[in-house]
């Protein structure tokens, strides 16, 4: 049984960039390829959302892919995420192929204002593309006195199945995030393989091994294992119901891989207002004492303190730079140079 592999310390290898001049880059990128001015400010936040929380596989380093994919035909730069289904508590959306970052902008936020007036909203979203990192979404909702549970289904079959070695569902993503008296919330981001392909991919461009007990074998473009062993073979099937039928998409097995950046994703999110509830300042106070006393437990490791999901993130940020991986940076500033695009970090 796996439980994923976590990144090694990627100090070395990393550079940081102001924001807003990296902020600017992309925006200019985006707008080369006819993206809506309002529509590339979405997705820029949300990939550096993605790296401010310590997840570069799914942040700025992928907006070359995103690039690639609206130049294929794969992702719309202009497409206008419709309204299928609208009731007071859910609704269905058409992501249109546009870029999947605004889909599931609109998503959460539509869920977030449902759960205001009913106490619950549920949004599911389909036709739509990958989102980079799930977890960024559900912070929105908590940042509103929110909880959210929000999932998303992602490409073709990626992970095996317990009792075989060939992949049998998508490598699907889930996150929980909830509010807290603290500036952050509690927040449980994860897919439900071993690894992201993303991550797996930065470890291979490091030069760093993959750990035993990630992939089912050594061979090329073998699949992943389950999180968790059955545990995450039954979160993927979760997901992919939730994040996929709903949201009149496919279940994985009926999907055909594309490149990663656009690969026919569908989004799940769950909001429960907690005000409807409960007392929110009460709730939070109660969620944020346990959290303090778990991370007074003693370690098992005297240099490593007990953390609680998202800390480590956390102390990376610093509110004006961006930390980027090296190779990320370079291949930016040679796309932008491509694109005939000044860059000034």
């Amino acid at each position: 049984m796996s439980n994923g592999v976590a990144y090694p310390n990627l100090a070395e290898h990393m550079v940081r960039v102001p924001l807003e001049e990296l902020r600017t880059t992309l925006l200019a990128m985006l707008k080369k390829v006819s993206m809506f001015e309002f529509d590339s400010k979405v997705a820029v936040q949300r990939m550096i959302d993605a790296d401010l929380h310590g997840l570069p596989q799914h942040g700025v380093g992928r907006i070359c892919e995103y690039l690639d994919a609206v130049d294929l035909g794969d992702i719309d730069p202009r497409g206008r995420v419709l309204t299928l289904v609208d009731s007071p508590a859910f609704a269905v959306l058409d992501g249109s192929r546009a870029i999947g970052s605004v889909a599931a902008t609109k998503g959460i936020e539509l869920a977030v204002a449902k759960a205001k007036e009913c106490g619950t909203g549920t949004v599911a979203v389909g036709n739509s593309q990958t989102l980079g990192a799930l977890g960024v979404y559900a912070t929105l909702a908590a940042a509103e006195g929110c909880i959210c549970f929000c999932c998303t289904s992602t490409g073709g079959v990626m992970v095996s199945a317990p009792g075989t070695s060939e992949a049998a569902v998508g490598n699907n993503a889930f996150a929980w995030a909830i509010p807290t008296a603290e500036e952050s919330p509690l927040l449980i981001d994860s897919s439900c393989g071993t690894a992201s392909r993303g991550k797996l991919n930065i470890l291979q461009e490091l030069g760093i091994p993959i750990p035993e007990g990630v992939l089912q074998s050594d061979a090329e473009n073998a699949p992943l294992l389950p999180r968790g062993g059955a545990m995450g073979f039954g979160m993927a099937l979760a997901c992919s119901a939730l994040a996929g039928p709903l949201a009149g998409g496919k279940m994985p097995n009926a999907k055909k891989k594309a490149i990663i950046s656009a690969n026919d994703s569908e989004h799940f999110f769950y909001v429960i207002d907690v005000s409807h509830f409960a007392d929110l300042d009460g709730f939070k106070k109660k969620v944020t004492e346990a959290l303090a006393e778990i991370r007074q437990l003693p370690p098992t490791n005297a240099a490593e303190p007990v953390r609680i999901p998202g800390d480590r993130a956390r102390a990376m940020s610093d509110g004006e730079s961006v930390p980027l991986l090296m190779s990320s940076a370079e291949q930016i500033r040679q796309r932008a140079a491509k694109m005939k695009i000044d860059v000034t970090w």
